[in-house]
């Protein structure tokens, strides 16, 4: 990592020469009408006074997301690159919040909110073909996803090997149960049962439990699952069935902390060079 730091001390001498501080979000006046694009939050709510200086990154995460660890440390890890202080916060989902999971589970508004008072970036946003509102802006994905068709390790290693009649999970409202409803619609000999479960834990225990033959999952669940004896300890992967869409995440901000985005764009882009975000992923076990 030595190497990279001359860029980035230029980086970090650019950041304070045209003024960190505009990075924070500027003072909305008393009872002024909010920008037609951005979601109506009363004025009472905003705090609108500006910051005096910026040393630090201020990162938040939902308590509903599973990726909170691992986006800590990447978030420390852009910090430390770009050799400013972070700090971490997390921003209160009022509701239990489904385990294993990477839903945000925020309004616009509560997010839009976050972001003027608490937050410089938003991270754990599943990208996907979500289209942002103009009063966001993204960051490059730092994290790439898939949903598996999981067995218990040791399981029948294709769908189309299974026997008519094979239960098999599915994270009810997932994308991946979406699409297995559909395949299993253009299939007309009823060769498997659909069996949706509320969320990733109740789906892996079952799993585990042997009352599904195989489970169409998010795969970060699994290991986060098997820490917690939640589910399978081991698990293999099945072949076959319908094609599921990759998901990535990426961190989110306001739209005129653009300059903070390119810096944080440039941090992940040198991780990746250098496989640190690799061994940060593989550490959490992603």
């Amino acid at each position: 990592m030595t190497e990279a730091q001359p860029m980035f001390l230029r980086l970090f001498g650019t950041a304070l020469a045209l003024g960190l501080a505009c990075i924070s979000v500027p003072p909305i006046a008393a009872q002024a009408p909010q920008a037609p694009d951005t979601p109506f939050v009363p004025d009472d709510y905003l705090d609108t006074t500006r910051r005096p200086g910026m040393e630090t990154i201020r990162f938040c995460a939902s308590s509903a997301s599973a990726l909170q660890p691992f986006d800590r440390a990447v978030a420390e890890e852009i910090g430390r690159l770009l050799l400013l202080e972070t700090e971490w916060l997390e921003i209160r989902y009022p509701f239990p919040a489904p385990p294993y999971d990477f839903q945000i589970a925020l309004s616009e508004e509560s997010l839009f909110t976050a972001l003027n008072n608490r937050c410089d970036v938003f991270t754990g946003f599943a990208m996907g073909n979500l289209t942002f509102p103009p009063w966001l802006t993204v960051s490059e994905p730092y994290l790439n996803t898939r949903f598996v068709l999981a067995t218990r390790q040791g399981g029948t290693p294709a769908l189309e090997s299974t026997e008519p009649g094979t239960r098999i999970g599915t994270r009810l409202g997932s994308g991946a149960d979406a699409i297995f409803a559909a395949y299993l619609g253009t299939n007309t000999e009823g060769r498997w049962r659909r069996i949706p479960y509320p969320d990733h834990r109740s789906l892996l225990r079952n799993l585990d439990a042997g009352t599904i033959r195989a489970a169409f999952v998010w795969e970060p669940a699994l290991p986060l699952a098997a820490a917690q004896d939640d589910g399978p300890s081991a698990w293999s992967l099945m072949t076959g069935g319908p094609t599921v869409p990759p998901i990535s995440f990426g961190m989110v901000m306001l739209t005129e902390n653009t300059y903070l985005r390119e810096l944080i764009d440039q941090a992940l882009s040198e991780m990746t060079a250098t496989g640190t975000l690799a061994e940060i992923t593989a550490a959490h076990g992603f």
